[in-house]
C-alpha cells in the first residue's frame, strides 16, 4: 500500500520517521511539497500570494501518485492550508481517505474529523497507527478500531483510544531524508533531527501543555536515544548529504549529563560539524557549557519568553528563578559558548513595566542573540485561560483558534498583522533586543534611562529585517537568510516553469 505525504512550506522531520517506519513495515511512501510562497508567518502578500498558488497542480500531482492514502502532518498555522488542499482532492478523487495528523488534530480530533474534506485523523504518535491501517488496506479489510486513530463510519465518529508511547526509541529507524533531499536538496544543508521525544516542562504555552494531558498514565513521556545511535545517524547523514550544519530540535536537548558526555565523546571523533540546539538554563552548569563548546557546538538556545519571575511562574508555568538564568549565562559566556534567548510578546498580565525589566536583565545577561516573538495561542493550552481572565482574547475567540484562523503568528513579518496587538506596540523594543548584543552595556544603560524606547519612531519591519540580516553575518549567520531567499526564489522558478507548461495546453 502506499501512502502520499503532503507538507506544507518546511521540511517536516515527523513524515520522515513516520516514512522510513512505513517503508520498513513494507508499505511505500511518498512527498507532495507546497511552498506556500509569501503567504505564511514571514511573507505575507495576498495579491503575490495569489499568483504563486498551485493548490490545484499539487492536487493533481497527489492524485497522479495513485496514493491508498493521503497525509497531511498538521501544524495550527497551517490548518487552513491543508483544508484548502484537501479540498482540491476531494474535488479529483473522493474515494481516497486523508488523514490529517500532528499536533493540530492531536489537540482538536473533536473538531478536525468534523471537516467534510477529513475522514481520518490521528492523535499523537503515528507510527504503529498507519502501519496497522496501510495492513488493514492490503488486506482489504479497512479496520476503524486501530488506536490513536479517530474514523467516519456510516455518518458517525468513532474514536479509539490513544495507545501506550513507544518506549525504545532506538528501534526506530533514521528519518528519511531523501523525501525532502529529491524536492529541494539545499534543505539538508542545516540537517535537523532530535535525540528524544517529550519535554520535561509543561509550560502554558506550549503544545506539550496537551499532550502531556492526553499521554498521562500512558507511559514514560521523555524518551531518549543512546548516544551511539544518535551519532550512527549522523555518520550517514555526513556521507550522504554533506550538511554544513546540524540542528537537533529536541524540546529540552540536554537533560542526562551522563548521556551528553558519551555523546560529546563521540561526536567529537565522528562528526565535528557544527551544531545548535533548545535547552533549559537549568540543566547548563559549567561542565555542561563545556562540554558543548568543545565539542563544536556553536549556539545554544534558551526559551527564557519573559524577564519577570511573576508572569514565567504565575502564567507560563516557568519555575526557573533569574538568578538560575543568570548563572547559566555566565556559564556560558566562561565556556565561551554563544547563546540565544527567546522572548514572546503579548503575554497576558504583561505591558510596559515588563518590557522595561526585560531590556534590563537581557542587557545584564549579554546574550549573543535575543530572538522576539508575538504570543500565538495553541488550542486548548492553559495560557488561553489567563488570555480571557486578562481580556486579552474572549471565549468567542476560542473556535477561531481551535481552527487556526486567527492571525496571531511566531514572527511578525512582511505584509503580517497580529489579531491580539494590530498595531504591534513593542516594535521598539523589538528593535532594542535585536541591537542589544551589539551595543555596549553603558550604551543600553543609557537608553533605558533615558527611555529611548518610549520614542514615538517605530521602526518598520524591513528596516528590523535588514539590520538582523546585516548582524547575523557579523555572527557568521548570515546563510540562514540567505538559505531561505535561495529556496524562495528556487521554489518561484518551479511554478513559473509549471504554470508557463500549463499555458501550453489552455
Amino acid at each position: 500500500m502506499k501512502i502520499v505525504f503532503v507538507t506544507i512550506g518546511v521540511e517536516n522531520l515527523a513524515v520522515e520517521f513516520l516514512s522510513s517506519f512505513i517503508k520498513k513495515h513494507h508499505h511505500q511512501t511518498d512527498l507532495v511539497f507546497d511552498p506556500r510562497l509569501f503567504d505564511n508567518e514571514v511573507f505575507h502578500f495576498k495579491k503575490i500570494s495569489k499568483f504563486f498558488d498551485i493548490k490545484k497542480e499539487l492536487a493533481q500531482e497527489i492524485i497522479s501518485k495513485k496514493p491508498d492514502l493521503i497525509g497531511f502532518p498538521v501544524f495550527t498555522l497551517n490548518y487552513q492550508r491543508s483544508l484548502e488542499l484537501a479540498k482540491e482532492i476531494k474535488k479529483i478523487n473522493k474515494n481516497i481517505p486523508i488523514l490529517f495528523g500532528g499536533i493540530h488534530p492531536t489537540s482538536v480530533p473533536d473538531i478536525v474529523i468534523k471537516e467534510k474534506n477529513v475522514d481520518i485523523v490521528c492523535v499523537g504518535e503515528g507510527e504503529d497507527a498507519l502501519v496497522e491501517l496501510l495492513d488493514s488496506y492490503k488486506e482489504n479489510k479497512k479496520r476503524t478500531d486501530i488506536k490513536n486513530l479517530w474514523f467516519k463510519e456510516n455518518k458517525k465518529i468513532v474514536k479509539n483510544p490513544v495507545r501506550l508511547l513507544i518506549k525504545d526509541l532506538d528501534k526506530l529507524p533514521f528519518p528519511d531524508k531523501d523525501l525532502f533531499y529529491k524536492i529541494y536538496p539545499k534543505f539538508l544543508q542545516d540537517y535537523y533531527t532530535v535525540s528524544s521525544r517529550g519535554c520535561p516542562f509543561n509550560c502554558t504555552y506550549c503544545a506539550n501543555n496537551v499532550l502531556q494531558t492526553i499521554y498521562r498514565g500512558l507511559g514514560k513521556s521523555i524518551r531518549q536515544r543512546s548516544p551511539q545511535n544518535l551519532i550512527d545517524e549522523l555518520i550517514i547523514a555526513k556521507e550522504k548529504y554533506h550538511p554544513k550544519q546540524i540542528t537537533f530540535a529536541d524540546d529540552v536537548f540536554v537533560q542526562d549529563l551522563e548521556w551528553l558526555k558519551e555523546f560529546t565523546t563521540l561526536y567529537k571523533k565522528k562528526i565535528k560539524l557544527p551544531y545548535t540546539m533548545l535547552t533549559h538554563p537549568r540543566f547548563i552548569t559549567k561542565e555542561v557549557a563545556n562540554l558543548l563548546a568543545k565539542s563544536n557546538c556553536f549556539l545554544l538556545a534558551f526559551g527564557i519568553q519573559s524577564a519577570s519571575e511573576k508572569t514565567r511562574t504565575q502564567i507560563l508555568k516557568r519555575f526557573e528563578t533569574n538568578k538560575q538564568i543568570t548563572i547559566a549565562a555566565k556559564n556560558c559566556h566562561s565556556a565561551k559558548l554563544r547563546f540565544s534567548v527567546d522572548h514572546i510578546f503579548n503575554i497576558p498580565s504583561e505591558g510596559l513595566a515588563e518590557q522595561e525589566e526585560a531590556l534590563k536583565f537581557y542587557s545584564e545577561l549579554r546574550p549573543s542573540i535575543i530572538n522576539s516573538y508575538w504570543l500565538q495561542y495553541f488550542p486548548r493550552t492553559e495560557i488561553i485561560n489567563s488570555a480571557i481572565k486578562y481580556g486579552i482574547i474572549k471565549k468567542n475567540m476560542i473556535p477561531k483558534i481551535e481552527k487556526g484562523i486567527t492571525s496571531s503568528s511566531f514572527v511578525v513579518g512582511f505584509g503580517a498583522k497580529d489579531t491580539f496587538n494590530p498595531d504591534l506596540v513593542y516594535t521598539n523594543f523589538q528593535f532594542f533586543f535585536m541591537l542589544l548584543p551589539f551595543l555596549p552595556k553603558s550604551l543600553v544603560d543609557k537608553i533605558i534611562k533615558k527611555k529611548y524606547y518610549n520614542l514615538p519612531f517605530k521602526p518598520p519591519i524591513v528596516l528590523n529585517v535588514s539590520i538582523k540580516f546585516i548582524l547575523n553575518l557579523c555572527q557568521k549567520r548570515g546563510y540562514v537568510y540567505i538559505d531561505m531567499i535561495k529556496s524562495i526564489f528556487h521554489f518561484m522558478g518551479k511554478i513559473l516553469v509549471l504554470k508557463i507548461k500549463h499555458l501550453k495546453y489552455v
